[in-house]
């Protein structure tokens, strides 16, 4: 690992932030170490509360890395300071962001430089995310096409990843990094503002591996509404740039989230509450319809169980097209991830 600039390879600084899920850590930091591209500064960022358990593992794994440079946060904050403090202590041409529990394929950073350096009326670059959960391929998100802040307005998980932001470092510092007033949506929101200002580089091919079984995918739906409710206050004018039928795309979609959130919890009062908005925008699906269904009668994780049966099914298949083209140290890497 080069922490050294040179007029041939920019210096590219990557940035993980670090909260409970230690047990993949090494994991991420060893798809830095192994790229193919050696002039990374490699920042973790440690957001666990000083003296649990979780930091002391934490500090366990780091110790394996003497070259990394390791910041300690003196309180849990979240995961938009933690990316911040990171912010702050880069060196790098590049900014690069990566989840404690995703990883990089070995030539990820190499290509995007590639694209920025080629393209400098670009400011970032965004490339292909396989999802894995329990074991199966779950799906594969590909850069949308268009305008990005459209997109990213329209569906949540463009992205496939917060892993997925690689960005000029002055463009990052321009929009002063993430807004630590949002305990979710980061990634969105901070998307939202740099695409507002530049396009990206959108590479098709796989780079990213995002791991689903490191986070909760059901957030509190209280919380949750009150994050979309502080989303929408913030964009109101990029969400008036949209037109009618977008609009309600979005705040159907923003509607529909908050009803599987709800549903999770079986909490009958969010249900109705969901239900009753996203019919001020459109039909409740027949999913939707589903959803409340087997609420009612405490049986959602029948839906749970069937959508892990339908994405095991085509697991085969995403696997063949992810592995078609990888080194094989890569496809070692990524077996891995799937066997746990």
């Amino acid at each position: 690992m080069n922490t050294t600039e040179n007029k041939k390879q920019p210096l590219v600084s990557v940035i993980i932030t670090t909260y409970h899920n230690e047990a993949y850590l090494s994991r991420a930091v060893e798809s830095v170490l192994h790229q193919t591209y050696p002039a990374v500064e490699l920042i973790v960022v440690d957001d666990n509360q000083p003296g649990t358990d979780e930091r002391r593992a934490t500090e366990a794994v780091m110790e394996k890395y003497p070259r990394a440079v390791y910041l300690k946060h003196p309180e849990n904050r979240n995961g938009a300071a933690a990316r911040n403090t990171g912010i702050r202590a880069a060196k790098g041409k590049y900014i690069a962001f990566l989840d404690n529990d995703d990883i990089y394929f070995s030539t990820h950073i190499a290509c995007c430089v590639r694209e920025l350096e080629d393209h400098p009326d670009c400011g970032a670059v965004l490339c292909g995310v396989v999802k894995i959960r329990g074991g199966c391929c779950w799906e594969v998100i590909t850069p949308p096409e268009g305008e990005l802040v459209r997109a990213l307005l329209l569906s949540e998980t463009a992205l496939g990843t917060g892993s997925n932001l690689f960005a000029r470092a002055d463009l990052v510092r321009s929009v002063q990094g993430f807004d630590e007033s949002f305990r979710r949506h980061q990634d969105v929101e901070f998307g939202v503002r740099i695409f507002s200002l530049c396009d990206a580089r959108r590479v098709r091919k796989i780079q990213i591996v995002k791991e689903m079984d490191g986070f909760s995918n059901r957030p509190d739906f209280e919380r949750f509404r009150a994050t979309k409710e502080h989303f929408i206050s913030k964009f109101q004018r990029e969400l008036g740039a949209l037109g009618p039928e977008e609009r309600n795309t979005f705040y159907a979609g923003q509607w529909s989230s908050l009803l599987y959130a709800a549903c999770g919890e079986e909490n009958m009062q969010g249900i109705r509450t969901a239900v009753s908005e996203i019919g001020k925008y459109r039909k409740v699906s027949g999913k939707e319809r589903l959803l409340v269904i087997l609420c009612k009668f405490h049986i959602f994780f029948i839906y749970e169980g069937m959508k892990r049966f339908l994405k095991r099914r085509k697991s085969g298949k995403i696997y063949s097209q992810v592995t078609e083209n990888l080194s094989e140290y890569d496809r070692k890497i990524f077996l891995d991830m799937l066997k746990g």
